[in-house]
């Protein structure tokens, strides 16, 4: 009897510990694409600390059934600031995201300059060319000898730092800087300790990816997230809940003191990574300073976006918010994930969207 009794108890032993291995591998946190080394070896041309960072490689992209579909050099040249950019180097060198252009970073300040590395096959007897028979371009030697050109109209600064690299900037010394920095120096973002690690995180690097552990940054992208999915406001002092979100969802999370503050300081970074294919996968990933508070971000964004939801029912003006059916929110420890995957039934839904704009 006391064996039958010893066997059932490891039997229901074994079986709860069965159960608890089932239900925390749900809530194992993936595990992050490598960051290239030829990323890595480049990020030492950007500024070490800057309000965010961008790259995009268009090499990969360019060879998914969902780029193919759907993306075209019109797509980004209607945005305001990197369709401006882009074109530059596309009358410069020929090359453009459709072809030729393989890599961009991109990272800003909070002082307004900028710093930018282009890599593709890129065209030097194009802008010698041009510097021939136009004035779109001007051109000065630097005390190295280094060709260093300017384009008239938007005053951006550019040297070739090879045959397939390009170096640009809004301002001349932080183009100095990159004139200073070699293959081997352990310079830019690979000084910010803090800022790298972050960039380690990121769960999707091979395609496009998006950082800032700025907590400023990441409060205007959070309040333009608000606004965009809801319609509230976040005030930056007062304790205001959400506009009407008490008479349309009874959420403990909606009914905390939800001030900029209590949010935007639980962030240590935010980020925003694509992986391309046949779809989009998006993902936004919050990493939090404590993995208490990842448990208030995500009931705060369950709230939010119960809400949103709510308020968009049978509205014909918020087809956009259509995407919110399709969003996933998971929490790993101390990280918040939203993610999307975007195919052909809901990109038309994306292009209207307004989700994750930079803030103003």
């Amino acid at each position: 009897m006391i064996l039958i009794n010893a066997k059932k108890d490891v039997l229901y032993f074994t079986v709860l510990f069965l159960l608890f291995l089932t239900i925390n591998s749900c809530n194992v946190k993936p595990e992050s694409q490598p960051l290239p080394i030829s990323v890595k070896s480049t990020l030492n041309l950007l500024q070490e600390n800057p309000q965010f960072v961008m790259y995009m490689n268009f090499k990969n992209m360019r060879r998914t059934d969902f780029w193919k579909g759907n993306v075209s050099d019109s797509l980004l040249n209607a945005e305001k600031t990197f369709g401006s950019l882009l074109n530059t180097f596309k009358t410069a060198t020929g090359a453009s995201i459709s072809d030729g252009l393989d890599e961009l970073y991109y990272s800003n300040s909070w002082f307004g300059e900028n710093a930018i590395v282009i890599k593709g096959v890129l065209d030097q007897n194009k802008l010698s060319a041009f510097l021939e028979k136009d004035t779109v371009f001007t051109v000065t030697k630097n005390a190295d000898g280094i060709n260093v050109y300017q384009m008239t109209d938007n005053g951006l600064y550019f040297y070739f730092r090879d045959n397939n690299t390009i170096c640009a900037s809004n301002y001349l010394k932080q183009l100095d800087v990159m004139l200073a920095v070699k293959d081997t120096s352990r310079s830019g973002i690979l000084q910010n300790e803090k800022l790298y690690n972050s960039i380690q995180d990121i769960m999707y690097k091979d395609d496009i990816w998006m950082i800032s552990s700025e907590k400023i940054f990441i409060k205007g992208i959070f309040q333009n997230f608000l606004q965009s999915t809801t319609g509230g406001k976040i005030e930056e002092s007062d304790t205001a809940e959400i506009s009407d979100s008490s008479s349309v969802v009874d959420s403990l999370a909606l009914k905390k003191n939800l001030t900029i503050e209590n949010l935007y300081k639980t962030f240590s970074s935010i980020s925003f990574s694509v992986k391309m294919s046949n779809q989009l996968e998006m993902l936004i990933q919050c990493e939090c300073v404590n993995e208490e508070s990842s448990k208030y971000l995500k009931s705060i964004l369950n709230g939010i976006i119960s809400v949103a939801k709510i308020s968009s029912a049978g509205s014909k003006k918020n087809n956009s918010m259509k995407l919110l059916d399709d969003l996933k929110l998971n929490r790993y420890d101390n990280s918040v994930f939203i993610e999307l995957n975007v195919n052909e039934k809901n990109i038309k839904e994306l292009r209207n969207a307004n989700l994750l704009n930079a803030p103003e």
